[in-house]
């Protein structure tokens, strides 16, 4: 089962966010797990199989940096594939904006312009998440119908590292998790196979971590790896 995970930092060489999901997704039994950057995927004149599940990572540079085209390709791109989406930190935010919704800065500033997010406050390390499914999509209750209860059991806790925030989602998402400084901590889309989470799960809870106490992270990866598994083989991008 081949997982991609999509680098949306805008140079190619910052691999670190999309190499702790890579670790994290071989921890939990994805053992076939590529890292590809979206510049080589907007210029590949057809795009390869991508597999069975699509990660969008994380990103450090804000989004007003990036061409005029960018959001528009990566909705072309998650539409057109037929399997599961995961979108972590930027790549949740990325596909928030995407799909129009809206960000904004966790001081309660606009979302950022420019090409740095400077000295901006962030959220960052452990926080304890409320996370719900009362109100969740049929196919990720049918995929982890204990998604809630194994959350709560494993500490609730992920850890966070971001300046900016989803502060409006479009109707076609539904918000699954939050907490005091982030409204939107995670959202499933009403229809398609897409989680998107603000919080970082891959972090916190591997053998060499600082911090152990983020388990609910692993628990997040756990269930979205049963949505692959359940979507079946094969999904890719014609």
């Amino acid at each position: 089962m081949r997982i991609t995970i999509v680098n949306l930092n805008l140079d190619a060489f910052d691999l670190q966010g999309c190499l702790g999901i890579a670790q994290a997704l071989a921890a939990l039994g994805a053992t076939d797990v590529a890292i590809v950057h979206f510049a080589a995927l907007r210029a590949a004149a057809q795009l390869p199989l991508l597999g069975a599940g699509l990660v969008l990572g994380p990103q450090g540079t804000p989004f007003d940096a990036y061409d005029s085209g960018f959001l528009p390709w990566l909705e072309r791109l998650a539409t057109a594939f037929a399997g599961p989406v995961l979108g972590i930190c930027g790549g949740m935010q990325a596909l928030t904006l995407a799909l129009g919704g809206a960000l904004g800065c966790v001081d309660g500033s606009p979302q950022a312009l420019g090409g740095s997010y400077g000295d901006r406050r962030k959220v960052s390390g452990p926080l304890e998440i409320s996370l719900s499914t009362a109100a969740a999509p049929g196919w990720l209750l049918r995929s982890a119908p204990d998604l809630a209860r194994d959350w709560q059991a494993a500490g609730a806790r992920a850890w966070q590292n971001h300046v900016e925030q989803a502060t409006a989602i479009p109707e076609a998402l539904q918000a699954i998790a939050h907490s005091p400084p982030t409204p939107i901590e995670a959202w499933a889309h009403r229809s398609l196979p897409w989680l998107g989470c603000q919080f970082h799960p891959e972090r916190g809870w591997l053998p060499d971590a600082s911090d152990g106490s983020c388990t609910a992270g692993k628990v997040w990866l756990q269930a979205w790896l049963q949505v692959v598994r359940d979507h079946g083989q094969g999904a890719s991008c014609p």
